[in-house]
């Protein structure tokens, strides 16, 4: 009898043990996403840094000296890279599994410094790949928005900031920055909102590029209630919003970017239907040229200032 009552007082501390190892456990991870967090939404800091770019030179464009944007083929996801006299800028990375092979395109394509990195919200299916590039390249900048997630790939993408030192800041609605010779500016960046919270594809980083008499609009996943918040320039080349869904790519919206092109990054027969019909014709009716990763692979886009010339991987 002591002999039973003896084993069950040992399975019970056994128990009790697991339980507590799990919580702190749970409780080391939980501490150290909002530790980093706690860095990213650093409002002082993150202000002052940025302020001190606002600034920027429209540079005279060379003869040869060509803009070059890679929309990377990663499926259904996200991944643009964008390269102009030495620097580059990686817009999201795809999913988690396709990290390995995000990080063999940019060396593909010369890359060793990443000097703009940008995980434009916090879904796997755009910022899966960041802490492969991050492990992989030297890295400037990391732009994110000021929204955290408890998600194992978005806890993996601080854990890789964490190991090389570095540090993410938020840029503000209009914070406007070189690349290159190229002038980009933030349209959109989640500042914390309950509803980006409840959305994350609202706190979107949308960033607006302009290269000689070019111009080229990255929506990432933002929505339209993005769409409607404010007005938006004549753009040239539009990186449609959200894969191509109806939640995007309203007919205001539209009339006011009136894209001459329109590049979706989708994978093939993906599950949610995108890019979705209603987007399309919308894009038709307008004679939007219309670039698909789904059927036509990575797209390239080589801009010298005055024109754009469009080479698929398909």
């Amino acid at each position: 009898m002591r002999k039973k009552n003896k084993n069950k007082n040992y399975i019970y501390i056994l128990i009790v043990l697991i339980a507590t190892i799990t919580i702190f456990v749970d409780k080391i991870k939980t501490d150290n996403i909002n530790n980093l967090v706690e860095e990213v939404s650093n409002t002082n800091e993150i202000t002052n840094q940025l302020e001190k770019a606002e600034t920027v030179d429209n540079k005279e464009i060379k003869e040869g000296e060509n803009l070059v944007i890679h929309y990377l083929d990663v499926g259904q996801a996200d991944s643009i890279l964008i390269q102009n006299n030495g620097q580059n800028m990686l817009i999201d990375a795809g999913t988690n599994d396709k990290g390995k092979e995000v990080v063999d395109s940019l060396k593909k394509y010369g890359v060793e410094k990443v000097d703009y990195l940008v995980g434009t919200h916090p879904h796997e299916d755009h910022i899966g790949g960041l802490d492969n590039v991050i492990d992989n390249f030297e890295i400037g900048e990391i732009y994110m928005p000021k929204v955290k997630n408890n998600t194992k790939t978005f806890e993996d993408v601080l854990d890789a900031v964490s190991r090389k030192n570095l540090k993410i800041t938020s840029p503000k609605v209009g914070y406007k920055f070189n690349l290159g010779n190229a002038i980009c500016e933030i349209m959109n960046c989640g500042t914390g909102t309950s509803e980006e919270i409840n959305n994350l594809n609202l706190s979107s980083i949308v960033i607006r590029m302009s290269y000689g008499e070019q111009s080229f609009l990255f929506m990432a996943d933002a929505e339209n209630e993005n769409e409607e918040a404010r007005k938006w320039p004549k753009t040239n080349v539009l990186k449609v919003g959200h894969h191509g869904s109806n939640t995007s790519s309203t007919q205001k919206f539209l009339d006011q970017v009136k894209p001459e092109i329109a590049i979706i990054s989708t994978g093939i027969g993906n599950k949610y239907g995108h890019p979705k019909k209603v987007t399309l014709d919308k894009l038709e009716r307008m004679n939007t040229k219309i670039y698909r990763t789904d059927e036509n692979g990575t797209i390239t886009l080589i801009c010298d200032g005055k024109e754009n010339k469009i080479s698929v991987g398909k």
